[in-house]
């Protein structure tokens, strides 16, 4: 799913060009105005600025938005909320349990499987020698001393690319936190440890991991992959969403009964994952911005009602970025509201994904719940990717138990 950049932002601005970026957990919603508390009203000065922040990745250290303004007066709004909290919101772990552990590794799986999310995501890219690796980009330097143990291995961008590495190769280097630019932590109090040996893993190991656990503890955790950059690795000779496919379908996670969701943010990727690869499991459209650069998809025209219809007709649910969801212009009016294009998606029966929530990342104003409860009540998301499971858990088995 996709980048720092996204919601919650931080530096690592995957596009800084030189990074990868960072989801931030999956994927749309619908649209009422609606309570975010159990009380009947709530002040919306309170939590306004800092869904702005949320919602359109406008957040800086140095906000506009103070905390008096969070203080101050403000128009009250109630309107219907859902009787019933939906009996279950599907809960995404995003790149493993990657608040806590590396990213994308066989430990930040493992650690994930046992706090029990309902999926496990494995970003995928393919190795010099045709082999499906985790990795969330197709570049190394950001999550990887690639440039330690191989100085002199990048492309004229400056950039190691996995596609130029073995597998064997890749087993020589050590996995960390994600890094800017400045080469600093993007998220400063996640996992600081210098000397567990974490390395770069296989998708089979990935879904043998998982297959496995689930098969000793009778759990049904299923998985989530992305096809990352699949025209790059056209251009490079290999077919990674095939290479996909094949997993799922070996571990037994593909197909129309399968556990699993299959997602990529390229358009004609998804059709020929239809037509082409004739995959018959669950597939999801990722969202994005045209500006960046994940594929020559136009994502302003999949978010039109026109769009929607036509990815109904490939996909079975959308993972859009949480800076798509809700309405500007109404919030600027004291209100709470979900985008207009999110009705598109519920009408035409997609899942909804959003992506990313992150415990560390929350705007100055709003508690997890409040960020949580507008995914569910505002927007009508079916589940969200998270960085950090146990909130978004705790958060669900409330609204459970409140049933």
């Amino acid at each position: 799913m996709l980048r720092n950049r996204l919601l919650f932002l931080q530096n690592d601005n995957d596009k800084n060009k030189n990074h990868a970026r960072t989801a931030i957990s999956r994927k749309p919603q619908a649209a009422h105005n609606i309570f975010l508390s159990s009380k009947p009203k709530v002040k919306l000065a309170a939590i306004l600025p800092a869904l702005f922040v949320i919602f359109t990745g406008a957040f800086t250290a140095d906000s506009a938005f103070s905390a008096s303004a969070a203080n101050s007066e403000s128009t009250l709004i109630s309107a219907d909320s859902k009787e019933n909290v939906e009996a279950h919101f599907t809960v995404i772990a995003h790149r493993g349990a990657s608040g806590y552990l590396p990213e994308h590794t066989l430990e930040a799986a493992t650690l994930a499987f046992s706090l029990r999310p309902d999926f496990i995501e494995q970003d995928v890219v393919i190795t010099k020698d045709d082999i499906p690796v985790v990795l969330h980009d197709i570049h190394l330097e950001t999550v990887t001393d690639v440039e330690n143990i191989f100085p002199t291995r990048h492309r004229d961008d400056g950039r190691f690319y996995v596609r130029d590495f073995t597998l064997e190769e890749l087993r020589q280097l050590r996995v960390h936190e994600r890094t800017g630019s400045n080469g600093s932590q993007v998220f400063e109090n996640r996992y600081r440890g210098n000397h567990a040996n974490f390395n770069v893993a296989t998708l089979a190991e990935h879904f043998e991991l998982i297959s496995e656990l689930n098969r000793q503890f009778g759990t049904s955790v299923g998985v989530y992959p992305e096809v990352k950059s699949p025209a790059f690795h056209i251009d490079e000779g290999v077919d990674a969403s095939k290479m996909v496919v094949d997993a799922l379908n070996t571990y037994g996670f593909g197909g129309e009964n399968g556990n699993s969701y299959l997602q990529c943010f390229d358009f004609n990727e998804i059709k020929r994952i239809r037509e082409t690869l004739g995959y018959k499991g669950k597939v999801v459209m990722l969202i994005g911005e045209n500006d960046w650069g994940e594929s020559d998809t136009d994502y302003n025209w999949l978010r039109t009602q026109e769009g929607m219809k036509q990815v109904a007709n490939y996909a079975d649910g959308i993972g859009p970025w949480l800076g798509h969801l809700l309405d500007n212009d109404a919030m600027v009016q004291g209100k709470i509201k979900a985008a207009s294009w999110v009705k598109y998606a519920h009408e035409n029966k997609l899942t909804i994904h959003p992506y990313t929530y992150r415990h560390d990342a929350l705007p100055a104003g709003m508690s997890s719940e409040q960020v949580l409860d507008v995914l569910n009540k505002v927007v009508d998301a079916d589940g969200v990717f998270t960085d950090h499971l146990v909130p978004v858990l705790t958060w669900r088995d409330k609204q459970n138990q409140r049933k």
